[in-house]
This record gives C-alpha cells, sequence and structure tokens, in this order.
C-alpha cells in the first residue's frame, strides 16, 4: 500500500469495523458461538444450534429500527434478541426458545466489543509498525546530520537529527508493546449472565464459556468482569499514550516545519496543506491531525476513569458511557497513526537548513562546553561570569564566540588553541549520541 493511500483506506477500515453494522454482526457471532457451545455441552439439541447459527450467519436487521428501541430498552441487545428471536422462529420454531440462553445482555456487548477491538488493533499495530520503520530509516539516514538542539524552545548545543528521530521511533515501539500487552490481559469473553455467576446454567456453566471463548477468540478470565472495568481501561490507556507519543512526534515535525526554522516538510501532493487566502503556505496538516487526536483522547480516557466507579453488578451510566467513547479513542487513534503513517514515510528533510540554523547562533549554543572546560582552570563561579561576558560580546558584536573567546586573555592562558578549537567542534558535542541512537533502535 502506497503512503498516499495510507490513511483514506487503513483509517475508513477502520471506522467500518467500528460501525454499527460491524457492531450486529460481532453480536450475531456471540450468539451463533454460545448456540454452538451449549449444544457441545449437552445443553441445547446440535439441530437448534444449527438452526441459531445458520439464522446468524444471514440475519439482516432494521438498524435505525434496532438503534430507536434500544433507547426505551437501555441496551441494544434486547430488541436485538427479540428480533434474532423472531427469525429463529421462522426458520425452526423448535430453536427459537434457546436463542441467548444463559446470556445477559453485557455478555453480549462487552464479547461483541473485544471482537471489533481485536481486528482494530491488528490494523493499528500493522501502522504503527510502517512508522516505527520509517522513523528507524530516517535515524540512521541522519546519523551525523547536525541540527540545533532546543530546550524551552530555545537553541541550545547540537544534537544529531539521527538521536532525535530514534528517540520518536522508541516511543512509538513503547507504544505498541504497551498496546499489546494490555490487549492480551484485556481481549477477555465476557460470559456470567444476570449477576455474573452463571447460575441459569448450573453446573455447565463454566464448561460452555470455555467452548465460547474458543469459538470466538477470546481469553477465558477466571470470572466475569461486568462493573470491573480496569483492564479495559488500562487498554484505553495504553491507546491514550500512544497518541501522545505520536502528538510529541508532531509537535516537534510541525515546529521544525516554521518558515524561519524550515528544517523539515511533510509530503506535499494534490489538496494537501494548502491554504484558501494565502497561496504560499504548505501547511503541516498531517501533524495537525494528529495534534487534535493528541488534545482530545485524555477527556475521553478521563471519561473512561469516572466510569470505573460501578455499581454492585450492573454498572448504570458508566457502563453505558463507554459505548460511545471507546470507539471514539479508537477513531482518533487510527487517525492519529495512519496520519503519522503518511507524515513519516514522506517527510522531507533540509540538512543544509539545519545547518544554517547552527551557524546562526554564532556559537553561542558552545558556551556550557566552553564553561566546563575553563572549570577546570579556574573557580566554577569565575569560569561561569567569563563565559557568560563571552557571550555577551559574541551576540553585542555579531561574532562568532569561539572568535570573542580566543581574543580574551584569560582564556587564553588557560586552554591551548588546540583545545579552544575542539570546542567548538560540533562532532565533539554529541556526545554519546551514536550509542544511544544504536541502543534506541534495537530495543
Amino acid at each position: 500500500m502506497s503512503t498516499s493511500d495510507s490513511f483514506e483506506t487503513c483509517h475508513a477500515e477502520v471506522y467500518n469495523l467500528l460501525s454499527r453494522e460491524s457492531c450486529v454482526k460481532a453480536m450475531l457471532q456471540f450468539e451463533s458461538a454460545l448456540a454452538q457451545a451449549e449444544a457441545k455441552v449437552g445443553l441445547i439439541p446440535d439441530s437448534a444450534a444449527s438452526a441459531i447459527s445458520d439464522v446468524c450467519k444471514q440475519a439482516q436487521f432494521d438498524l435505525d429500527s434496532l438503534e430507536q428501541r434500544a433507547s426505551r430498552a437501555g441496551t441494544l441487545v434486547i430488541p436485538f434478541a427479540k428480533d434474532l428471536t423472531a427469525l429463529v422462529q421462522e426458520a425452526s420454531p423448535e430453536a427459537a426458545g434457546f436463542v441467548h440462553m444463559g446470556a445477559t445482555s453485557q455478555d453480549v456487548l462487552d464479547s461483541a466489543l473485544n471482537l471489533q477491538l481485536k481486528k482494530v488493533l491488528k490494523i493499528l499495530s500493522q501502522g504503527l509498525i510502517r512508522i516505527e520503520t520509517a522513523l528507524s530509516n530516517l535515524a540512521r539516514d541522519h546519523t551525523e546530520t547536525l541540527m540545533l538542539g532546543r530546550t524551552l524552545l530555545q537553541a541550545g548545543p547540537p544534537i544529531s537529527f539521527g538521536i532525535k528521530t530514534a528517540n520518536w521511533a522508541a516511543s512509538i515501539r513503547r507504544g505498541r508493546t504497551r498496546i499489546k500487552s494490555a490487549a492480551e490481559d484485556a481481549l477477555l469473553l465476557q460470559f456470567g449472565g444476570a449477576v455474573g455467576t452463571l447460575s441459569s446454567l448450573k453446573k455447565d456453566g463454566q464448561q460452555v464459556a470455555s467452548e465460547l471463548a474458543a469459538t470466538l477468540g477470546l481469553n477465558l478470565t477466571r470470572a466475569p468482569w461486568h462493573t470491573q472495568r480496569d483492564r479495559l481501561t488500562h487498554l484505553m490507556g495504553a491507546l491514550a499514550i500512544l497518541v501522545g507519543s505520536l502528538g510529541k512526534v508532531a509537535r516537534d515535525i510541525s515546529l521544525m516545519m516554521q518558515n524561519e526554522i524550515a528544517e523539515l516538510s511533510e509530503p506535499g501532493g494534490e489538496g494537501r496543506g494548502g491554504s484558501s487566502a494565502m497561496r504560499h503556505k504548505q501547511n503541516p496538516v498531517g501533524s495537525m491531525a494528529v495534534l487534535s487526536a493528541a488534545n482530545r483522547i485524555p477527556g475521553l480516557h478521563a471519561s473512561l476513569l469516572s466510569g470505573m466507579v460501578q455499581e454492585h453488578e450492573r454498572g448504570l451510566g458508566g457502563w453505558q458511557a463507554e459505548w460511545l467513547t471507546i470507539p471514539e479513542i479508537l477513531r482518533e487513534t487510527s487517525k492519529a497513526t495512519f496520519a503519522m503513517v503518511e507524515v513519516t514515510e514522506g517527510l522531507q528533510v533540509h540538512p543544509q537548513k539545519m545547518q544554517a540554523n547552527l551557524e546562526v547562533t554564532n556559537e553561542v549554543v558552545y558556551s556550557e562546553h566552553l564553561a566546563a572546560a575553563l572549570r577546570t582552570c579556574m573557580g566554577r563561579e569565575e569560569a561561569n561570569s567569563l563565559v557568560a561576558q563571552l557571550v555577551e560580546g559574541a551576540v553585542a558584536s555579531n561574532l562568532k564566540l569561539s572568535d570573542v573567546a580566543a581574543g580574551n586573555a584569560t582564556v587564553s592562558n588557560h586552554l591551548k588553541e588546540a583545545e579552544l578549537k575542539a570546542i567548538f567542534d560540533p562532532a565533539n558535542a554529541m556526545g554519546d549520541s551514536r550509542g544511544m541512537m544504536d541502543r534506541l533502535l534495537d530495543e
């Protein structure tokens, strides 16, 4: 898939997986698997399970009607189960009484959600791997590309663009790993019946649960989790952290795209990043999409944290708030992920501008290194005071700090010409950048 196709195609696929149609399809998958599990355990006839499964494979619902009735019933499952039972009744009257047997509404909705989540997370993971690969390649290509380090938005000593992008790549890799771990913990079957005890299935409840989990490909938990939302909230938190990491990358890229900086450019193309009024502009629209998601998701996740405080064996309000919140978190994560795929795979780097931005500082960004060298020859305060005077002189005279320092008698008394030259050599300012970069990329 080409970079230009990533956002539209992959993001649309995630949207489709979170649609009403996909939700109902996952609910039908649950009901079919439930009937099969109960038949396997011997609770219902094989013929009834087959009839229910056949109907589930081809059932068509009036989604607008379901949604309207759900708003009055309090859950989508009530009108859904009623309509499904009616369809089974038409196909096999003797099987109709076995539809939805032993389950409660939350069993269907939570399990269906996790079936959708499993597919969505697979797509997101593929996008994140593409981002990691693009950033890792940029890091290796720009190991020796010098640029200004910036702290509190002000110029600092030089770094390599390689170490910057390696840090970006590592944060995305950690995010992907965090999501994978949280998903293994959270993508569980929900099956507990009315109050989470499977009492209507008596001694066969756990065996049905085991068969149901295996059929659906969801993990089996030790007990239902109707009002224990910690694992699901943790997974959504992992997604929120990931989008925060993507937002960090987007923030840096957008700042480095400002006209007066001009060290990076997002990919262009027909209809991308222009302005309706200012024709000269190339706006960072990919970074903008990521940053908008990074602004929204903390509030969405906060809603889930609030909703964890649930009542007894079925939540009143907190659980229901998830129905809108979780899909929004997933959509925003998808938007951020595939916008960043597009940005990183087409990012244009301008090393000459990075070098020019270094040179325009007249070497005052090396003041820390000069002070450190002088501290070995004089007191700390004396060295700091002298360097402050030298920096002030360089700025006032628009001269390089190395030239001002070379003309200062005190500096000349303490530092040889070769030592002074080494202080202002960019290669000596890199510290352990190469080692750090290698370690980050090998994580």
